[in-house]
């Protein structure tokens, strides 16, 4: 018997033994489970951030692929001592444009110029205005902005939302630019001595 029970006595030390191996190792396969979740959520973090990074990338691209305006001319008309801006607007480069919306703001600025109504001798005002197709090199387009009477100076900031001809993209923009009267141009003198004419 005592062989019987020491072998008995060895099979539980090594059933023993072995279950806390199974324990060691469970406790192992865990922690490297847990590990592999938070390399695994790590992972989608990073696909995550590349995405966003990529879509940033796309998007500065797409700006920068758009059109750039230049005011040619600014200043301020004033017929019948209602004044209003003139600025004269080009496509300095970027896509052609199938269609720009403008809006104007500014100090004194109360909108765009309309239609003419001859019922009332003056111009509509309107807040926002289309002007039409655009392109690079392809001329240029006046826009009229309705301004105080108390303002005939002025900071005239237009915002534009342009869209492609292709349809392929649609940006928004805006151009700063001081209005003034122009200043009339100086009388010629004439003399009044008979000596000199």
């Amino acid at each position: 018997m005592d062989g019987e029970l020491i072998a008995a006595i060895a099979a539980t030390a090594v059933s023993a033994g072995a279950a806390g191996v199974a324990a060691w190792q469970s406790r192992i396969a865990a922690r490297t489970a847990k590990d592999a979740r938070t390399q695994a959520n790590a992972a989608q973090e990073q696909v995550a951030l590349m995405r966003r990074q990529l879509d940033a990338e796309d998007a500065d691209r797409h700006e920068a692929a758009g059109p750039q305006f230049v005011v040619e001319q600014a200043h301020t008309e004033t017929p019948d001592h209602a004044p209003y801006g003139v600025l004269v607007l080009r496509q300095e480069s970027g896509p052609a444009l199938a269609s720009v919306l403008v809006t104007a703001e500014g100090d004194g600025v109360e909108g765009l110029r309309g239609e003419y109504r001859s019922g009332t001798d003056s111009y509509g005002r309107l807040d926002e205005a289309e002007i039409g197709p655009m392109a690079a090199g392809n001329g240029t387009h006046t826009v009229r902005v309705v301004l105080d009477y108390d303002h005939p100076r002025t900071t005239v900031r237009l915002h534009l939302e342009c869209r492609a001809q292709d349809g392929d993209g649609v940006w928004q923009r805006s151009i700063s630019s001081d209005v003034a009267p122009t200043p009339e141009p100086p009388r010629r003198r004439t003399s009044r001595s008979p000596w000199v004419q």
